[in-house]
């Protein structure tokens, strides 16, 4: 029996892979808006009720990364409970998270295509980021003892996030070929102009 439910967990799953990847791949080529459901399923040899058993609707397809994202970054914050000081703890979290980045760059960049433009992917995607921001204050808070997130968690966050987007932007330009290290050296940058005092 256990066999038997393996084989069909193995087959949902390489069916969902195969709606993901043939769905974003004609989003990217024809454009969003001009790929129906019916489409993706005609390409991928499924039935339309085998599409929403999997996505709820065609924007989920391109959303699909979330739950990856969400599970890396509660695996980033874990990773930093041996840290002693806010900043080591920060800087851990990052690169850890960074690291998931890293190994999703091919299929970001195929996503990145298809949102880049279109006004309702991009309020989603906005919406995503700040769910992220969200999540990494209410891990800094765990870490530091707290309830809830205070104002000073809430910064780093959001420093946290410019850290990131400054690090993605030069890894993606190909200053650099590991997103940890850009991620190191960005939250460096950061901090040395918070830091400076003009003098």
């Amino acid at each position: 029996m256990p066999a038997t439910v393996s084989l069909r967990d193995r087959k949902r799953r390489e069916t969902r892979e195969r709606l993901e990847e043939t769905a974003l791949r004609l989003f990217a080529a024809r454009g969003y808006d001009h790929v129906t459901v019916e489409d993706v399923c005609r390409e991928a040899q499924v039935g339309p009720a085998t599409f929403y058993r999997h996505f709820g609707t065609k924007e989920e397809v391109v959303f699909a990364y979330r739950t990856g994202f969400d599970e890396a970054m509660q695996a980033a914050i874990a990773s930093a409970h041996g840290e002693a000081g806010r900043s080591e703890q920060l800087l851990r979290v990052l690169r850890s998270f960074a690291g998931h980045l890293q190994s999703q760059r091919a299929s970001l960049a195929l996503r990145d295509r298809i949102v880049l433009g279109h006004d309702g992917l991009m309020r989603r995607t906005l919406a995503d980021q700040r769910a992220v921001e969200t999540q990494l204050a209410r891990g800094l808070a765990e870490l530091r003892g707290l309830p809830e997130p205070d104002d000073a968690v809430v910064a780093e966050a959001a420093v946290g996030m410019v850290v990131l987007r400054l690090a993605v932007r030069s890894w993606r330009e190909g200053r650099s070929d590991h997103l940890p290290t850009a991620t190191e050296a960005a939250y460096a940058l950061v901090r040395q102009v918070l830091d400076d005092d003009g003098t």
